[in-house]
């Protein structure tokens, strides 16, 4: 698992650019809707509500997945790089369900 921990600065930019798409896709969710009449919000709150929780779960793993590769390679530690390697799975799985449903909802 030596390898492991040489991309632990590959986990760290990979997390951190996700983290980044995570963030802009939050302010596009937030923007949308503002973007509608406050007694039209209600109807609709919980769908963009979702969007956004799944959002921002995805963003704190992302960063939960930089700050662990780092840590894992500047401590040569090989489970604090896993867990940081399982960070950056489980924030790709988080944007992936909300690309899903946002694509999904398109009527």
């Amino acid at each position: 698992m030596e390898g492991l921990i040489e991309v632990g600065g590959d986990i760290s930019a990979a997390a951190t650019a996700l983290a980044g798409l995570l963030l802009v896709f939050l302010g596009a969710i937030a923007v949308a809707f503002e973007g509608y009449q406050p007694q039209e919000r209600n109807p609709i709150r919980g769908r963009y509500q979702r969007r956004a929780w799944l959002g921002f779960v995805g963003f704190v793993f992302a960063i939960l997945a930089a700050a662990t590769g780092i840590a894992g390679k500047a401590f040569h530690q090989e489970c604090i790089a896993l867990i940081g390697a399982l960070c950056l799975v489980v924030a790709l799985i988080m944007s992936l369900l909300v690309a899903l449903f946002s694509a999904l909802e398109i009527r």
